[in-house]
């Protein structure tokens, strides 16, 4: 009997403890793994499902605003749009070293090569300028629906926080609507209806804001890298044609004199959280990098290109 207790009563022998630890760290690791894909997958989800809110804001507002504009035939400018391959239009571009590559790097505008994608177009260091005459629908306190606002569009590197001291520079696309009373202001200044005449003080609702928006009122969507609108007309046999930017073209175009659409299609590029930390972390100097290409492989990486195709509807005055 005692014997017996004694047998009951044994541990674990060294080779059953072996096996069950070795057991165990498989399971742990396997588990770990799971829960690794599980996380990154969540994440990715996550940074998707943000980037496509940014894009569906920023496609929504601008569709809205061109499907209302004003596009006229006679001696004014009603619509402009600029392809910046510098950034100094706003004075607010805050630089940094290294930055965003400028010239053939970041622009590329071949609309008739078939091989290349959405993801390869370029609209230049700061993007597409576009400013126009419409009747959006959040009107200004000033005016009521119907009446007619100057908007300008226009991507800027800075601080997305005026007030804010720690705030770290990134990517933001403005939307600028001049009040229906400080355009017509204006209007009667230049003596006629010039949005590229449009200047002046930059307080909030003024005709100064379509080149230099207010950082906080006027910021639609931060981490959008890039940002372009494509003009189309039908040609004589009635396909679409670009009329703006062209690959051996000017980087300017102004309606009506180079010719009036009828059709736009927008493209904007918008990082995801991890692309916006190291691009970040890039344009600060933490990532010592010589590659030349490092900035736009990182944004390739880690960004989706939204387009939305808009029919000009034409309002009138």
């Amino acid at each position: 009997m005692k014997r017996q207790a004694h047998r009951l009563n044994c541990g674990f022998t060294i080779l059953e403890l072996l096996v069950a630890s070795t057991v165990s760290i498989i399971l742990l690791g396997l588990f770990l793994t799971v829960s690794t894909n599980i996380l990154d997958a969540w994440g990715q989800s996550r940074d998707s499902l943000s980037s496509n809110a940014k894009a569906r804001i920023v496609l929504d507002t601008l569709a809205s605003d061109l499907e209302s504009a004003i596009l006229r035939n006679d001696t004014g400018v009603w619509l402009a749009c600029d392809l910046l391959e510098t950034t100094n239009n706003s004075s607010r571009w805050e630089t940094s070293t290294p930055q965003k590559p400028t010239g053939v790097e970041s622009k590329q505008i071949d609309f008739d090569d078939p091989d290349l994608t959405a993801k390869d177009f370029r609209f230049g260091v700061a993007g597409s300028w576009v400013r126009f005459f419409a009747s959006p629908v959040d009107a200004s306190e000033s005016g009521e629906s119907g009446d007619v606002n100057a908007i300008a569009y226009q991507l800027i590197r800075r601080k997305p926080h005026s007030r804010s001291t720690s705030a770290e520079e990134s990517y933001n696309l403005y939307r600028s609507v001049v009040r229906s009373d400080y355009t017509l202001d204006e209007v009667v200044e230049d003596d006629g209806y010039y949005i590229d005449a449009f200047d002046g003080a930059s307080r909030e609702g003024q005709a100064g804001e379509i080149t230099t928006p207010r950082n906080d009122s006027s910021m639609l969507a931060r981490d959008v890298v890039d940002f372009g609108i494509v003009f189309y007309a039908p040609d004589s046999l009635g396909k679409n044609r670009v009329l703006f930017p062209k690959l051996a073209g000017t980087t300017e175009y102004r309606v009506p004199t180079n010719s009036i659409p009828t059709a736009a299609e927008i493209f904007v590029r918008i990082l995801d959280e991890e692309g916006a930390k190291q691009i970040n972390a890039f344009e600060r100097g933490l990532i010592p990098s010589n590659d030349p290409d490092f900035w736009w492989n990182t944004v390739n990486q880690f960004s989706t290109v939204s387009t939305r195709w808009v029919q000009f509807k034409g309002g009138s005055l």
